[in-house]
């Protein structure tokens, strides 16, 4: 999906709003990306790929990556905690409640590689524009890119003084935010600099009636950007970034539980229920998620006027230096009884990441005379990372006693019935343990250092004013080295049976892998406007050491490896006023990740084969109405396990034996989804006004929440339609909009996972299923208003 802002000024403005039939059709603006390591057309790119710029961001409101990407097709995010970040295309990503994990799709931030899903957050202030590309992309943003990558853009320091000033306001959900940039010049032809902040305070869904607690959200960003004009071929950028988000208490609330389990569970709060979607949530012990990061990037840019008989020549070389704590403390049993608690780790698990690029680039004559030209870029990479993953668990065996009655299976036994159907006036059964011997405490850990070499190289051969080549090869070596424990730290572990944990304490775990990620595209420019286009790339995402495991059942897992097939055509059609682009492919992978909530603990496997094949189409038109415009998108998908014999089990009574899930759909992979975006804008007061409405309608079809494919785990389909209102002045001074969200109220969710130890439960974490509303006034100064 293509999203533009159609900007006019002096004569064009007066008739913008003038209906003429006559007049000739508007000209959508050309669009530019990254997506091959240099600035080209999106529509000369051989590849399936969308793009969403700071205009609609801004007009819709959206602070967020998962409102982003509802007008994406076969593109899903979810950052319900910090922890646990999870971005999706085509069927394929970070498992949910991956902690610890390296992302299968990648991330890119000014041109820079983060190691985190979690860090896409930090892009969604300031920003210029996201690119999304689906499909491998290993051959030049590297190993983490088996599914695609969301390449952020923010805005860059300007010559001349600008800025802006957006205050927000949110009901329904409360919600305060505050996002402001200044830029220009510092030292005159020398220096620029740029600096742009965020600050957001809001209330989260959830209101714990256990500890009588509103839960909420907040979160503060800056980033500082300068460019350092060292001579007139050489240019140093800087860039730092610090943010700092906290959430106090989770979504994830009861959504069917039984009878008997909800009679224990209102002994300890009278307002436990089993319904997601009513802001209320009932857990007595402490739940918190922060993310802190810091990051750093040196880039030097040299573009000397030639070199060797090579045009346009650029050598760059980049470091980086980027570090995110995540401290957590969690009541992971989802109940007001004190069972479990996973306690906030003293060193936040950290994970920091170092790494280096050196490519160059340029424009040659075409080999032999064959052809008209050839553009290259080759380049080596290096990058060095550390994570450090601890769990400290506490569990309280009045807790497992209360669990057990509630039909948990414990110790591998579970209760046919509640020992007290009938209480005993007196008796406080929750403390049938005596103080000394109730507590017990698990630990785990995992820590590890990962190393990556790679060298990369991809040509575009011009063979014909309408025929290009394009030839990539990426080879890499990853080694990962660390070691893993568990142990009881305290008690006697009666409950450790109940929590498949074992003591063990495995140092020296090394993993080496070697990848070849090749590519190759051709683009064919069929008529005057129209591309066709076919690729074939292979990703990669190497193997690691699983987080802070209770066992050591399975300490290491593989890598991954997809290959893609695509075939799309591109398109400027009706005299320049609608782009329209259609991709099919047909992508294999093995050894997927898969992350696992058995009903017990986590669990890391690799599903041996699996698949996706689909089509992704998106539009933008400028109709003759003038003053309107449309986009909209549509993904269908086809993903599925092909071969895991040894998938999750369905957690229930007696069962712990793996399933069979070949021929079942991957999770998180809805078969449809859709969008549709109509705006119209038009002039007030003699067009010292401008006014516009926006409609934004998101289509998913039904999918599963859970790698287990549980039929209770299954999100029915759902459609959302946000309404928008604004009003900005001719000069572009002052912006002020309205936003209406979820205005048909429908119900969706994130994650449907089991509740821990008791079968036939579940837990959900919900969206908001009530009308939200927002009012942001931005105000615009210098050459941003221009």
């Amino acid at each position: 999906m293509m999203v533009h802002t159609l900007r006019v000024t002096g004569l064009a403005a007066s008739l913008l709003f003038a209906a003429s039939a006559d007049a000739a059709p508007r000209v959508i603006e050309e669009v530019l990306v990254t997506a091959n390591k240099k600035v080209e057309s999106a529509q000369d790119v051989p590849l399936s790929i969308s793009v969403i710029d700071a205009d609609f961001i801004v007009d819709s409101g959206i602070a967020d990556v998962g409102e982003i990407t509802r007008y994406i097709p076969n593109v899903s995010f979810d950052s319900s905690l910090a922890l646990y970040t999870t971005i999706i295309i085509r069927g394929f990503g970070t498992p949910p409640l991956g902690v610890g994990f390296e992302p299968s799709i990648g991330l890119v931030i000014d041109d820079i590689p983060y190691g985190r899903s979690t860090y896409a957050q930090d892009a969604v202030f300031d920003i210029d524009r996201l690119e999304v590309l689906r499909g491998p992309q290993g051959t030049l943003f590297g190993k983490n890119t088996l599914g695609g990558v969301l390449n952020f853009h923010t805005k860059e320091p300007t010559q001349d003084f600008e800025g802006f000033v957006n205050v927000t306001y949110g009901e329904n959900v409360t919600s305060y935010g505050l996002e402001a940039a200044f830029s220009g010049t510092l030292i005159e032809d020398t220096l620029l600099g740029r600096v742009a902040m965020r600050v957001r305070d809001a209330d989260t869904l959830e209101y714990n009636s256990t500890r009588d607690e509103q839960q909420r959200q907040e979160d503060e960003a800056f980033r500082v950007k300068l460019d350092w004009f060292i001579t007139d071929a050489l240019t140093a950028k800087f860039a730092a970034l610090y943010s700092n988000a906290t959430t106090l208490g989770y979504t994830q609330s009861l959504t069917k539980v039984s009878d008997r389990s909800l009679r224990v569970f209102r002994e300890y709060d009278p307002e436990t229920e089993a319904d997601a979607f009513d802001q209320n949530t009932s857990t007595d012990g402490p739940t918190k998620s922060d993310r802190i990061v810091r990051a750093g990037s040196f880039k030097l840019q040299y573009q000397p006027s030639g070199f060797w008989g090579i045009e346009t020549p650029e050598l760059v070389g980049i470091l980086s230096w980027s570090r995110v704590k995540i401290p957590y403390s969690l009541d992971v049993d989802y109940s007001p009884v004190n069972l479990v608690n996973f306690n906030e780790p003293p060193k936040g698990n950290p994970f920091t990441a170092r790494s280096a690029e050196l490519r160059f680039s340029g424009v040659t004559p075409a080999p032999f005379g064959w052809g008209q030209e050839l553009d290259f870029v080759v380049g080596l990479f290096a990058s060095k990372s550390k994570n450090n993953i601890f769990q400290d668990i506490d569990v309280d065996l009045n807790g497992l006693f209360a669990f057990a009655r509630a039909g948990a299976i414990v110790q591998n036994i579970q209760l046919p019935f509640d020992p007290l159907l009938l209480t005993v006036p007196g008796l406080d059964f929750s403390t049938l343990v005596p103080d000394g011997i109730e507590q017990e405490r698990f630990i785990s850990g995992t820590s590890s250092e990962t190393t990556s070499y790679a060298l990369f190289s991809q040509l575009n051969w011009a063979v014909t004013d309408a025929l290009n080549l394009t030839f990539g090869i990426r080879y890499g070596e990853d080694e990962a080295v660390g070691g893993s424990f568990s142990q009881v730290a305290e008690g006697n572990n009666i409950s450790g049976g109940s929590l498949n944990q074992s003591n063990y304490n495995e140092q020296g775990l090394e993993i080496n892998e070697t990848s070849v990620s090749p590519k190759f595209a051709v683009n064919y420019e069929l008529l005057s406007g129209i591309n066709i286009y076919a690729n074939a790339a292979k990703g990669f995402k190497a193997g690691g050491l699983d987080p802070a495991p209770l066992n050591d059942d399975a300490l290491t897992f593989k890598g991954e490896e997809a290959i893609t097939y695509e075939l799309g055509m591109k398109s400027r059609l009706a005299g320049g006023s609608l782009t329209l682009n259609l991709a099919v492919f047909d992508t294999k992978v093995d050894n997927l990740q898969i992350r696992t909530f058995n009903g017990v603990t986590l669990t890391t496997s690799n599903a041996p084969k699996s698949s996706s094949q689909g089509a992704e189409l998106d539009f933008f038109w400028l109709p003759p109405l003038l003053g309107s415009s449309i986009a909209g998108s549509i993904g269908y998908l086809e993903a599925r396990y092909d071969e895991f014999p040894d998938g999750p089990p369905i957690f229930s009574s007696g069962n712990d034996e793996g399933q069979d899930l070949a021929g079942k759909p991957l999770p998180y992979a809805p078969r449809w989804n859709a969008s549709l975006s109509p705006k119209y804008e038009w002039e007030l007061f003699n067009g010292a006004i401008t006014a516009n409405v926006r409609l934004n309608v998101s289509y998913t079809d039904g999918r599963f929440l859970d790698s287990d494919i549980d039929p209770n785990t299954f999100q029915p389909e759902v459609t959302r339609i946000d309404l928008g209102f604004g009003i900005n002045s001719a000069d572009r001074r002052w912006k002020l909009n309205f936003q209406a969200r979820n205005v048909n109220e429908t119900q969706d969710s994130i994650l449907i996972l089991d509740q821990p130890l008791l079968p036939g439960n579940y837990t959900q974490t919900p969206l908001a299923d009530q009308t939200t509303y927002q009012v942001d006034l931005r105000y615009n100064f210098g050459a941003e208003a221009s």
